[in-house]
């Protein structure tokens, strides 16, 4: 076997491994119920969990069709995001390293054939996961903040208003992190009213470079993806609360 498909199969099994622990972690499930969900000896799966065995190829296709409906992270979200009055935590989510990880997935399966080479969000919820993208494509990471760093002097700026509280705020982007002819990737935990997608819009647009995609974890309005429809721009909502009342 060749060097390369050797280690193509390695990584699909190493694949099987994580998704294991992944589902262990997210369900709190022991080895004895992962055994029932995946009909696999709970020895064995102590084994692959650890790292001591590696399971046949044709034992990760059992486990990849038996985890996939459990690990579809809309349905992850569902049972992780917690939403009280119109106010939605995640933290949950953005500080699980398996939920990261399957945000990565998701990514790279949504986004891989897009020639992006930026990931831009805006500070500072929307890091966690934009870094988790910026590694699923092999893109630099641009992160917009309501602050000029210090150790730059040239930036693109924009201001626009929030709502809680009433005011007008700016986001500044250092300029050599975002330039002419890039393609962007837009990633952000949440979009209310689409104010910050614009701000971060306008950046991209102020830089030359042009909006390839948008991922947006949770949604709760439809009228910023109506904005976008037409303009040829690959739209990723994982999970829709559009339908919830602030």
């Amino acid at each position: 076997m060749r060097l390369g498909r050797r280690l193509a199969k390695v990584d699909e099994q190493m694949e099987a491994v994580e998704l294991i622990n992944t589902a262990k972690s997210i369900y709190d499930l022991s080895y004895r119920e992962l055994s029932q969900i995946l009909e696999i000896p709970e020895s064995l799966l102590c084994r692959y969990a650890n790292g001591d065995l590696l399971p046949s190829l044709d034992t990760v296709n059992v486990i990849k069709e038996k985890l996939k409906p459990m690990l579809d992270l809309t349905e992850v979200l569902r049972k992780n995001v917690i939403v009280k009055d119109g106010f939605v935590d995640l933290n949950n989510v953005l500080f699980n390293p398996h939920i990261l990880r399957l945000y990565q997935r998701r990514i790279k399966d949504t986004f891989s054939e897009l020639p992006i080479n930026k990931v831009l969000t805006a500070a500072t919820d929307g890091i966690p996961l934009s870094v988790m993208a910026s590694y699923a494509l092999n893109a630099k990471l641009a992160i917009a903040k309501q602050y000029k760093d210090i150790a730059s002097e040239d930036f693109y700026e924009v201001s626009y208003i929030v709502d809680s509280p009433p005011r007008r705020v700016s986001l500044y982007l250092p300029r050599h992190l975002l330039e002419r002819g890039d393609d962007v990737l837009i990633v952000d935990d949440i979009v209310r009213t689409g104010r910050t997608l614009s701000a971060l819009i306008e950046i991209i647009n102020n830089a030359g470079a042009r909006l390839a995609g948008v991922s947006v974890l949770i949604s709760m309005s439809k009228s910023w993806i109506e904005k976008l429809r037409d303009k040829n721009i690959h739209i990723d909502v994982i999970l829709d609360l559009s339908d919830i009342k602030s």
